[in-house]
């Protein structure tokens, strides 16, 4: 008679605790992955702080009541009660939001905040709406903005 042991037919502890070493380093690249995307989306969005010097806006041009341009890190907008700026950097994590014409809103697209037309905010997780900035009118008629400079939601320039 031998005393040789049968095989076994299962995983070994050493089998095991290697499988459990490689799925918990599998998440923690998963993880870093996914912290490395989250800051790309945010510089690529233009996130970030506004501009400190003024925007020079041109003319106001033939902008109509519910009509907004776009210029950098601010938005020139147009409603009954006449012409104002609005910063572009979403109040949550510094994103770009982009006015969306066919919603009539402007959305951010890092975390879907949404805001209307004057800037307040609609949807998602922003702690408020889009900051309203100073807006005077330059030299030949140009419409000068200064970002950072916020005003009172319901400032208007009349032009």
């Amino acid at each position: 008679m031998s005393s040789q042991t049968p095989p076994t037919s299962g995983p070994t502890r050493r089998g095991l605790i290697k499988g459990l070493g490689l799925a918990a380093w599998a998440c923690l690249v998963g993880a870093a992955g996914l912290g490395l995307g989250a800051v790309l989306r945010l510089i690529s969005s233009g996130g970030g702080p506004a501009a400190p010097g003024p925007v020079d806006l041109g003319p106001p041009g033939s902008l109509a009541v519910g009509q907004v341009r776009e210029q950098g890190p601010v938005a020139l907008a147009r409603d009954g009660q006449g012409l104002f700026a609005l910063s572009l950097v979403c109040p949550h994590l510094g994103c770009r939001p982009a006015w969306n014409k066919e919603s009539g809103r402007f959305l951010c697209p890092c975390h879907g905040s949404s805001f209307a037309l004057d800037g307040a905010r609609l949807s998602g997780p922003a702690p408020r709406g889009l900051a309203h900035l100073a807006l005077q009118k330059g030299p030949q008629g140009k419409l000068i903005v200064r970002p950072g400079q916020d005003v009172p939601p319901d400032t208007r320039l009349k032009a």
